[in-house]
């Protein structure tokens, strides 16, 4: 992991996680004593310029910090906007009709309750489907379509969502997060369930 792709996980004061930031953002709520506390490994260690000692200053940045805020993140039940990238990653990359692996560059987003119809872009409205899928369901509910979802779309929490953005997290910000976050059993697992039970 280069310095460029390195994230620093922030937490509120009472310790809920709420965004991955960059590492000079958060070398400068450090420098501005926001941090109120930090934990984890140091992520990064940057070098100042020289006193007239000649010592160089020194600012080590941990990997997880506390702020001296707090956020609302984790009081909203419906988050602002759902992201493609959390949906394909939550969905585990399959079709929630055919149960088929589909790509990250070509699967489509379905609405469950069509847009047309009032379906709106919530994470429980929107679900990973294939082209076929999508194109076979058109402008209907799965009910009329004749086709059934393999899992029920959920809403991640905050710290699910982290965990899902794709972004290159550290083993002890991800240790940390999966603390609070609420992933469920392997769809494919589900899938499999699905099958032989019908």
């Amino acid at each position: 992991m280069t310095i460029e792709t390195t994230h620093i996980l922030k937490l509120d004061v009472s310790g809920l996680p709420i965004s991955l930031i960059k590492w000079d953002t958060a070398a400068h709520l450090i420098a501005k004593g926001k941090v109120i506390w930090f934990m984890g490994e140091t992520a990064i260690t940057l070098h100042g310029g020289h006193n007239h000692h000649g010592e160089q200053s020194i600012l080590e940045v941990p990997s997880i910090i506390s702020v001296k805020d707090r956020s609302n993140i984790w009081n909203q039940k419906h988050p602002r906007r759902a992201s493609r990238y959390v949906i394909y990653a939550r969905d585990e990359g399959l079709c929630m009709y055919c149960g088929d692996l589909v790509s990250p560059n070509t699967f489509e987003i379905d609405h469950i309750l069509p847009k047309s119809r009032g379906g709106a872009d919530t994470y429980q409205n929107l679900c990973c489907a294939c082209g076929s899928c999508n194109l076979r369901k058109r402008d209907r509910t799965p009910e009329e379509a004749g086709m059934q979802l393999l899992a029920v779309p959920y809403v991640p929490n905050p710290a699910t969502r982290l965990i899902l953005s794709g972004r290159a997290v550290i083993a002890n910000q991800m240790d940390y997060l999966r603390e609070f976050a609420n992933l469920r059993h392997s769809i494919k697992g589900q899938k499999k369930q699905h099958f032989q039970d019908h």
